[in-house]
């Protein structure tokens, strides 16, 4: 792991680009993307950013596009001719002989997922340019391709291209080609990427939907996602106060087993291989003790029988407590090694979280360095999330760090890892609004949630490769954001605010964040701990007294139940637009809706019930709904005479009306 003091080489390769007969050979891959958040609730954008090329560069080129080739035949114009909508169109002008190529960024592909690119021209002479669908595997090689060749036409016309992404691919690209094999003008606007929906079950659960997504919403108008950033401590709760520690931070895992709250994090010293794994214990998740004794590890003259270290190279800990009593909590950490043979992730087990034997000899997961293990009880599979590397990074000869996801029955043989989250257009804005070059990936620990999975992507922010003690792999900031997945293949990010956020300048968590491997959920609360420096990735600058040391403590982020993300309304009565949310068909089999919710000053929140055509049904109209105040996590919503049971079975929607109000979740009890 690069989060203290030790740098990866970066491994070489070799991209190979497939070509469609030679036509395209040679084409550099454009930096890795993620599909963009949802801009409006319950409404679908295109996937390809800038698909009205109405944004250039200096140059006259699309931004969120690359241009190889005779750049001089790609331009964005603005004539009204020759556009549909917006401020500009893409012009392709190409002279026989030559060929010209304008790609989007690359975007996360799903595996097996059913794709339709769209794009509107118009052709002014000669030959159209072509429209392909491509996709890209991990190494950056094109493993499918379709494409579209338009006839001429002086009117606009729709063209269109679908195809199912290969089992091995990792990204998908738009292209819009002008063939060296003839020449011609055409004008290209509306480029819009669709990914098939996901298959959707109607049956509602009695787990709780949370709005991290439009899995469960049909329309909705008024509403916005709006993120609620964790309470944290002001002081850490764990700090580096051993001999064997410089540094003390919860890159590692912490359960409530029992009474007991146990934590493992890692320690960073000046004896080989660095990081080590230590172990903390509490009785109430804010005052913790390091017990000696329960070490395998020494430090210099401190024998182990007097220390706290369990395990060397740090790494991540699922507990599982229905495993056979030897394996109740499973370790994985990185090892460096051969790339491709003995550079990756191992593992180890262990009946108590002190002592441990190794497993296979071999990587279970190959690449490196960061991994996140979790331990889903409803499907009795562990989940791991490991940092792999990319060479698409927008930095010449330099990785792209990003997530990948695989699932285990053992811990032992893992799924083919799937790219889960990148960093994408909206992560390198981000990066250069302050100043910096790019936004990449550098872990996500992912937890099984109520209806969904939620990932905390570490988005690292890269400002340069020149500041800081470990400049080679790049200094910026690291920030915890959140993501979410309904089968760990398809991910939506609803936001790109950190979910916890960064101590003011001087504070000891002013610096790169990272967090825990898993979550602790209770009635009223869901905490995770995490680890803040004072420095950003790169550290501290070495012989520069106004920089301080890089040191990483351990901290505690808190929200309410299901409070990460809310469908919010900040209307009044007479005074704004009220929202309105309404859910797609549900069937369900309990006998109460209920709510979590903050109703604030003069507001409500009131819930209709409608039939499978959207029509209200007599006696659950809003106007027989008992309206909902105040701060609720748990409240039934109730209708005057009528009760829920009696639609049970039935085919539903819900209408959810909201006034000055932060809705969380949604849930049926029995």
């Amino acid at each position: 792991m690069q989060i203290h003091r030790r740098s990866v080489s970066a491994r070489t390769s070799t991209l190979v680009i497939a070509v469609v007969g030679s036509v395209i050979a040679g084409l550099t891959p454009p930096v890795a993307a993620q599909p963009l958040p949802e801009s409006v609730v319950g409404k679908t954008a295109t996937l390809v950013p800038n698909g009205g090329f109405d944004a250039g560069d200096r140059a006259g080129h699309p931004i969120g596009w690359s241009v190889e080739g005779n750049e001089a035949g790609a331009n964005i114009v603005n004539l009204g001719a020759w556009r549909t909508a917006g401020l500009g169109s893409l012009e392709i002008n190409d002279a026989e002989g030559t060929a010209v190529s304008v790609r989007s960024d690359r975007i996360v592909v799903v595996p097996g997922g059913a794709y339709t690119l769209t794009a509107k021209v118009k052709g002014k002479s000669g030959t159209p340019a072509w429209l392909y669908l491509e996709f890209w595997s991990f190494e950056g090689t094109r493993v499918g391709v379709t494409n579209v060749t338009p006839a001429f036409s002086g009117d606009w016309q729709t063209v269109n291209v679908t195809a199912t992404a290969p089992a091995n691919a990792a990204h998908v690209t738009a292209l819009v080609y002008g063939s060296q094999a003839a020449s011609g003008a055409s004008y290209w606007d509306e480029v819009n990427l669709q990914l098939a929906p996901q298959s959707y079950d109607k049956a509602l659960g009695a787990k709780r939907e949370l709005f991290l997504d439009d899995y469960r919403i049909e329309s909705a108008h008024d509403v916005g996602r709006v993120l609620h950033p964790a309470q944290t401590t002001q002081q850490p709760v764990v700090r580096a106060d051993k001999p064997w520690e410089a540094s003390a931070y919860t890159y590692g895992s912490v359960f409530k087993v029992g009474d007991v709250y146990r934590m493992w994090y890692t320690c960073y010293n000046d004896q080989p291989p660095n990081y080590f794994l230590c172990y903390a214990e509490s009785m109430d998740g804010a005052n913790w003790d390091k017990p000696l004794g329960r070490g395998s590890i020494g430090y210099k003259d401190v024998p182990a029988s007097q220390t706290n270290i369990v395990a060397e190279g740090g790494g991540t800990i699922a507990y599982n407590p229905d495993a056979p009593a030897d394996r109740r909590y499973a370790l994985m950490r990185f090892k460096s090694g051969v790339v491709n043979q003995t550079l990756g992730y191992y593992v180890w087990f262990s009946p108590d979280g002190y002592t441990w034997t190794p497993g296979p000899d071999k990587p279970v997961l190959l690449d490196g360095d960061v991994s996140n293990v979790n331990y889903d009880p409803a499907t009795r599979r562990y989940i791991a999330t490991i940092k792999k590397r990319m060479f698409t990074s927008r930095t010449p000869g330099t990785y792209d760090r990003s997530a990948f996801v695989s699932t285990s029955t053992d811990f032992i043989t893992w799924t083919t890892p799937v790219i889960g989250v990148s960093g994408d257009y909206a992560d390198d804005g981000a990066a250069e609004a302050i100043g910096g070059l790019e936004g990449q990936i550098y872990g996500m620990p992912v937890a099984p949630y109520e209806s969904t999975y939620i990932g905390f992507p570490w988005v690292f922010s890269i400002l340069n490769y020149t500041a800081g003690q470990f400049a080679t792999a790049a200094d910026g900031p690291v920030t915890v954001q959140i993501a979410s997945s309904r089968d760990l293949t398809r991910w939506t990010r609803p936001t790109r605010d950190p979910i916890i956020e960064p101590g003011r300048p001087g504070a000891w968590n002013d610096g790169a964040h990272y967090t825990a491997s898993n979550i602790l959920v209770g009635e009223k609360t869901v905490q995770m701990y995490y680890a803040a420096f004072n420095n950003g990735h790169g550290g501290a600058e070495p012989n520069n007294p106004d920089r301080d040391n890089h040191v990483g403590q351990t901290g505690l982020a808190t929200w309410r139940r299901d409070g990460f993300v809310s469908l919010s309304n900040a209307s009044l009565p007479n005074a704004g637009d009220p929202g309105e949310v309404t859910t797609k068909p549900v069937v369900f089999d309990g006998t109460s809706l209920h709510l979590n919710a903050v109703v604030h000053g003069k507001g409500t929140v009131a819930v209709e019930v409608l039939d499978a055509d959207g029509q209200p049904i007599a006696g659950y109209t809003a106007a027989d709904a008992v309206p909902i105040r105040g701060d609720n996590l748990d409240v039934e919503m109730k209708w005057t005479g009528r009760k829920l049971a009696d639609l049970a079975g039935r085919e539903v929607k819900f209408r959810f009306h909201l006034v000055n109000t932060d809705l969380y979740s949604f849930w049926i009890g029995s």
